[in-house]
């Protein structure tokens, strides 16, 4: 028997790329994603809207709201001492 070096025998192939069709982008994963999915939002074409960002929307508005209401009860005197 003989010993032979160790060699590391690499194979070369020949890669070629094929011109793909954008993919489009998806709104929601399917049942399998759902379960392994990561809690991350969405990508969505740029000006899209949908239910999400006017519900986002709509809760940004009211916490404004919410906030100049509770300054304002903060620095009025509820003091109705006489």
């Amino acid at each position: 028997m003989t010993d032979r070096p160790n060699t590391t025998r690499t194979d070369t192939t020949t890669r070629t790329t094929t011109t793909r069709p954008p993919q489009t982008t998806r709104r929601y994963p399917n049942n399998e994603e759902n379960m392994d999915a990561p809690l991350v939002p969405f990508i969505q074409t740029p000006g899209e809207e949908d239910e999400m960002t006017n519900i986002r929307r709509e809760l940004a508005a009211l916490r404004t709201q919410l906030n100049r209401i509770e300054r304002t009860m903060q620095t009025t005197p509820t003091d109705n001492t006489q």
